[in-house]
């Protein structure tokens, strides 16, 4: 999906949930497509619930009425609050940028384009979806199956093929001579800080009550500097 068609997408769902557009007018005609719109609704409006307050405290009956439907409606599209979730999180980590495998370098010039060009897609993935860092870190706070689940799905096969690439970076003296476990968790979490939870930044560097949304975000190319040289 292209950046321009996903952002008219996540726009539309978000006005469908504050429910700026009466339902005749924002739902297809057919009832295959009302149903796959109520759902993408639904899905829109448990992203930030779950996001902030975590598979426990996430409210289903919250997130029923951010969707603009009675709760018992909500149990046609999905039958329990693990199955929501499992969706929600699917949704958020679909844009998540492709991997770089394959794209060994040879070069220390082309091992510092490759690693910048991938922690710079990750940044503005940080920015466009920070739910997806939210999911992670509430449920490698909590542990568990649900955190498997996660990795299993959406982070291990991503990591395992950006190794390889980071190895030959290293070598080519174009990271820090760390180990790969080091620099994959280093990243994530500085950048999942940095763009994803900038109520963070806002709490450390801005007036007390300062809106994060109003607090620039960290110059991504400084971000970058932390890792390569």
């Amino acid at each position: 999906m292209s950046r321009p068609v996903f952002d008219d997408l996540q726009a539309r769902l978000r006005s469908l949930a504050r429910g700026d557009l009466p339902s005749a007018v924002a739902l297809p005609g057919s009832r295959a497509e009302r149903s796959a719109a109520l759902r993408a609704r639904i899905i829109e409006a448990a992203k930030p619930e779950f996001a902030a307050k975590g598979y426990d405290g996430a409210s289903v009956r919250a997130i029923a009425a951010a969707a603009g439907i009675e709760q018992g409606h909500l149990g046609y599209h999905f039958k329990t609050k693990r199955a929501l979730w499992e969706a929600t999180v699917d949704t958020v980590f679909a844009d998540f940028p492709e991997t770089i495998g394959g794209m060994i370098p040879r070069t220390y010039e082309d091992a510092r384009m490759v690693m910048r060009a991938m922690l710079q897609s990750y940044a503005t993935y940080c920015l466009t979806v920070p739910e997806h860092a939210r999911f992670v870190f509430n449920e490698a706070s909590a542990g568990g199956e649900r955190l498997e689940w996660l990795v299993e799905r959406h982070i291990r096969q991503r990591i395992a093929v950006l190794e390889p690439v980071f190895r030959a970076a290293r070598d080519r003296g174009a990271v820090a001579a760390t180990s790969f476990e080091a620099f994959v968790v280093s990243f994530l979490a500085a950048f999942g800080l940095a763009y994803a939870l900038r109520t963070f930044n806002a709490a450390i560097f801005s007036p007390p009550r300062t809106d994060p949304d109003t607090v620039p975000p960290l110059a991504i190319e400084d971000m970058i500097a932390l890792f390569v040289k």
